[in-house]
C-alpha cells in the first residue's frame, strides 16, 4: 500500500511486478524443509485426483491443527467445513504430471496466486497504479507449465529454469542462492508488542455471530498465553490471525 502510494507521489502510473514466478517455477522449497515440501506436494497430487482424498486430507490437517491447540471451531472435527469450490480445481491434468506440477497448477490457478493478484490489484488501483506482470504472459505460462519438474526443482534448488536463463547475467551469489525471503508484515513482532492491547480489546467484544461458531474462551486463553509469554511466531499467526480478522470484520459490521 505504501509502496504504491509513493509511486503515485512520484508520478509513476505503471509498475512492473513479478507475480506468478514462484507459482510457475516452484519457489516454495526452503532450506531445512525438504520433508514438508515433499509432503505438501504429495497431498496436492492426491487432492487433484480425488474429492474423497481432498476431504480426507482436510480432516487430517484439521486434526493436526487441533492437536497443536490452534483449532477453535465449535463442534470439534465433525464441524470441519466443506472446501469451497475453486476455479480450475476440476481441470483434467496430464497423467504424466507428478506431485510438484500438480501442486503448482493448483497454486497458480486456484489458491495462492489468485489471492495475491486480488490483493495487489486492490492496493495498486487504490492509488491509480496499473500493474504489469511479465511472468503472467500466456506464452511464458504455457511454456513453463509444460516443463518437467526437474526444470523447476532439482538438487535442492527451485526456479531452475529461471536460474539457467540468468547464467552470466547476474551475480552468482544471487543466482544460486537457496534461501527464500519474503516481504511480509512483521505480524509476530506486532502481536508480541503494539497489537497486544488491540487483540485483547477485540476478544473482549461481544459479537454473537462470531461466538456462534468459534470457541471464544479457548481462543482468548490461547491468545492471552501467546501474548503474555511473547510466543507469537509465524506458525501461530498463520493459524490464529484468520479468527482475529474475522471477528474484527464482524464487529465492524454489527
Amino acid at each position: 500500500m505504501l509502496i504504491y502510494r509513493e509511486l503515485r507521489r512520484q508520478n509513476v502510473t505503471v509498475s512492473l511486478d513479478g507475480h506468478g514466478a514462484d507459482e510457475l517455477m516452484g519457489a516454495y522449497f526452503q532450506e531445512g524443509q525438504s520433508a514438508a515440501f515433499r509432503i505438501r506436494n504429495a497431498a496436492a497430487a492426491l487432492m487433484s485426483r480425488s474429492k474423497l482424498a481432498q476431504r480426507g486430507i482436510d480432516f487430517l490437517r484439521a486434526q493436526m491443527i487441533r492437536r497443536q491447540g490452534r483449532y477453535f471451531l465449535r463442534g470439534g472435527l465433525t464441524a470441519i467445513p466443506a472446501a469451497l469450490p475453486l476455479v480450475a480445481e476440476n481441470d483434467e491434468l496430464p497423467d504424466k504430471w507428478g506431485a510438484l506440477n500438480r501442486r503448482l497448477y493448483r497454486m497458480f490457478h486456484s489458491t495462492t496466486l489468485p489471492t495475491i493478484l486480488r490483493n495487489f490489484d486492490r492496493l495498486s488501483m487504490a492509488h491509480g497504479i496499473e500493474v504489469r506482470m511479465p511472468f503472467m504472459d500466456w506464452r511464458l505460462v504455457t511454456y513453463t507449465m509444460a516443463l518437467p519438474e526437474t526444470s523447476k526443482s532439482a538438487d535442492g534448488m527451485t526456479k531452475v529454469i529461471a536460474r539457467q536463463a540468468m547464467a552470466n547475467l547476474m551475480p552468482e551469489s544471487i543466482r544460486t542462492a537457496r534461501r527464500k525471503v519474503g516481504f511480509n508484515s512483521p505480524m509476530p513482532e506486532w502481536l508480541n508488542g503494539p497489537l497486544a492491547g488491540w487483540t485483547a480489546e477485540l476478544l473482549d467484544k461481544k459479537v454473537p455471530a462470531f461466538a456462534e461458531f468459534v470457541d471464544e474462551a479457548l481462543l482468548r486463553k490461547t491468545v492471552g498465553h501467546l501474548t503474555a509469554t511473547q510466543r507469537w511466531d509465524w506458525e501461530s499467526v498463520g493459524r490464529i490471525w484468520p479468527y482475529l480478522n474475522m471477528k474484527w470484520l464482524l464487529a465492524r459490521s454489527a
